[in-house]
């Protein structure tokens, strides 16, 4: 006999034995022991529906509807083992690439896993050595996380290793590793929009902390946006409500895409070194960021004011009024931004742009309209000429207010110009 027909011969017994251990499975009197040994390993009531065979599209043993804890609070669609040598060779000692399909687990119960999953089980246990992860969903109190894929990792001794979970785009990625009764976790986003009313988008983003039942400790922040570093530290508490705050600095960030966030019909250029601190708050985790509290103090280098002409008012003694139109070129502007309820304010504002400079204030309120008031000065030699703005208007159209500019020499009384 040929080596290949012994080769041919061997192939068929094994698939014959692949093919028959289904029906040599009693599976009604396997169900309640592995209710029982996923319940102790869960530190939960475990409730299988039914225990199927599926010979397509591979052979497999599925659980189906399994329950987790009390009736609707946790399931999970399917539990698929397939059926390969590997699996059949060591049954009764570990399975490998067992699949979970459709689950539906709420937050708090998840956040217990890793914990419960961490100790190393017994000799004479069965181990599960890889677990895939397919449309996760995790229950929020008003909505829900995903759908996510991933893996579970685990350690020779049963122990649970890591969880990587993948959002449905695979733009975020979260690692997840049990730490002396807390979790160890760290987000990798690229090329991801921040969800709410202000989607900043991140070329790349690396969150890191550590998380337990009460929230969640992000001891660094490290994201590319806009051209520019950005690193802080953040923490988020999800027991009464959910509570974000925290902090990030940036230096040499482009501040055009960073404003058009708030107002695509506002502009202005320039590189912005900035120093935040950020409050949000609610009630539910899909409207988190949707109601921010930030306060930015901010410098701005070589960069220009679109739609604000503040030089042309000192061009006349006259009162004038201003539209829309124009722009303002600056060395430095420097300030504080404060963002609450989707009214902005600006304070402190220093402009200078060699022998012109400018101080104020102003506010664009929910529905782009403006307020404030600006001080603008223009200084040649010892002639020195003064014009107070007051800004009015909305984003869309801008209005300057001028009562007329004055001018001062030295020896000389202040005069109104010509």
């Amino acid at each position: 006999m040929s080596a290949l027909k012994k080769l041919l011969i061997i192939v068929l017994v094994l698939a014959a034995i692949v093919a028959a251990v289904p029906m040599l499975i009693p599976y009604d009197s396997y169900k309640s022991d592995v209710e029982q040994s996923l319940s102790g390993r869960l530190g939960t009531k475990v409730q299988i529906g039914a225990i199927a065979f599926s010979y397509s599209p591979k052979p497999e043993v599925q659980l189906r509807s399994v329950e987790l804890g009390q009736p609707g609070e946790n399931s999970i669609a399917k539990i698929a083992i397939p059926i390969t040598m590997r699996n059949v060779l060591k049954f009764g000692q570990s399975l490998a690439d067992v699949t979970m399909e459709s689950a539906s687990i709420k937050y708090d119960f998840a956040l217990l896993i890793p914990e419960r999953l961490k100790a190393p089980l017994s000799d004479d246990s069965l181990r599960i050595s890889s677990l895939k992860i397919t449309d996760l969903k995790i229950q929020l109190p008003k909505n829900a996380v995903g759908p996510l894929s991933g893996t579970f990792a685990f350690k020779p001794d049963g122990a649970l290793n890591n969880i990587t979970l993948n959002s449905a785009d695979e733009h975020v990625k979260v690692d997840i590793k049990p730490a002396e009764g807390q979790l160890a976790l760290s987000l990798e986003a690229r090329n991801w929009d921040l969800p709410g009313k202000y989607p900043a988008h991140f070329d790349q983003l690396v969150l890191r902390g550590l998380a337990d039942k009460n929230g969640l400790l992000i001891d660094e922040i490290s994201g590319m946006l806009f051209g520019s570093v950005a690193t802080g530290q953040a923490q988020l508490d999800w027991v009464d409500g959910w509570k974000l705050h925290g902090t990030l600095q940036t230096r040499g960030m482009q501040v055009e895409p960073l404003i058009a966030l708030g107002s695509p019909i506002s502009r202005a250029t320039g590189r912005m070194t900035a120093a935040a601190t950020f409050d949000f708050a609610s009630d539910d985790y899909s409207t988190l960021l949707d109601q921010p509290s930030v306060e930015v103090k901010f410098s701005l280098t070589d960069g220009r004011l679109h739609n604000f002409d503040l030089i042309t008012p000192l061009k006349s003694s006259n009162p004038s009024v201003l539209q829309r139109g124009g722009q303002t070129s600056f060395d430095t502007l420097i300030g504080t931004y404060t963002l609450d309820k989707h009214v902005v304010s600006l304070s402190g504002l220093a402009l200078n742009s060699g022998k012109f400079t400018a101080s104020g204030k102003m506010t664009i309120d929910d529905k782009s309209n403006l307020s404030g008031s600006l001080a603008t000065r223009l200084a040649s030699g010892v002639i020195v000429i003064n014009a107070p703005l007051r800004i009015d208007g909305t984003l869309s159209a801008p209005e300057l207010r001028s009562s007329g500019a004055a001018k001062s020499g030295s020896g000389d009384s202040t005069t109104r110009i010509f």
